[in-house]
């Protein structure tokens, strides 16, 4: 992690998904190309629990919703692809665009973002 320029502006952004409510785009390859780049539809594709692709879905869709609302125009001005939410080598998610922090409990996904501007 590169150390923190107090001359920049942090933003943050955060958003929640309720799970159950995506279950049935685990499944629907135009949503899954809508909202994860090839590089994160390789990571999704590789997992074999449906329970497990559901919540990296819900995961990187919370980050992405996240991170447009730490840019400050949410989904539309900003694509889904503008963010690629990948995994370092102990499972964390990295991104190039933002610090990422993703979490899930139950039927719950949350996200945090933080974008220096």
């Amino acid at each position: 992690m590169e150390p923190l320029n107090l001359q920049s502006e942090i933003k943050i952004g955060t958003d929640l998904v309720h799970m159950p409510r995506y279950e049935k785009f685990v499944e629907d390859a135009r949503f899954i190309q809508k909202v994860l780049t090839p590089n994160e539809q390789y990571l999704f594709n590789a997992l074999v629990h449906p329970r497990k692709k559901l919540e990296f879905l819900c995961g990187r869709y919370a980050a992405k919703e996240a991170y447009a609302k730490a840019k400050g125009t949410g989904i539309g001005v900003t694509s889904f692809l503008d963010i690629e939410v990948l995994k370092n080598e102990s499972g964390c998610p990295i991104s190039k665009q933002a610090q990422v922090s993703i979490s899930h409990d139950g039927e719950y996904a949350i996200a945090m973002v933080l974008v220096y501007a």
